[in-house]
């Protein structure tokens, strides 16, 4: 499962993340962070047999949660194979295939619409 963590000042300090995969069976990667004294957010994938116990314990930490659903379409009709979107990805989620086609990898994608916007048919789209 993919989510955004968000970090207040008070939590900032704690070994909330360290004591998480420490303590329970979890694989955690981080995708994306910035984290201040002032507080902060965080992308993170976290799977494993303790996935569940261990988002359990972050939000009894005080870490809010809030957990990516969204998936990106391609109109396969309207997209001209272009790349346009590709550059903009932050998660290289969107790769141009050696057919010269435009694939989406749901898997590594964040849902941050860069590449919807970027789109000049509007072929790509997010979905809940």
């Amino acid at each position: 499962m993919k989510a955004w963590l968000n970090f207040s000042p008070s939590i900032v300090n704690k070994t909330v993340i360290s004591d998480l995969i420490k303590n329970f069976d979890v694989t955690f990667n981080i995708l994306k962070a910035n984290i201040t004294p002032k507080g902060g957010k965080m992308l993170i994938e976290i799977s494993g047999s303790e996935a569940e116990e261990g988002i359990k314990y972050m939000e009894k930490e005080g870490i809010q949660l809030n957990p990516i659903k969204k998936v990106v379409k391609k109109d396969e009709e309207k997209c001209m194979d272009c790349g346009e979107c590709i550059s903009l990805c932050p998660v290289n989620a969107i790769k141009m295939e050696e057919d010269w086609t435009v694939e989406l990898d749901n898997q590594k994608c964040i849902g941050c619409g860069f590449c919807t916007t970027s789109c000049p048919t509007k072929a790509i789209k997010i979905a809940d």
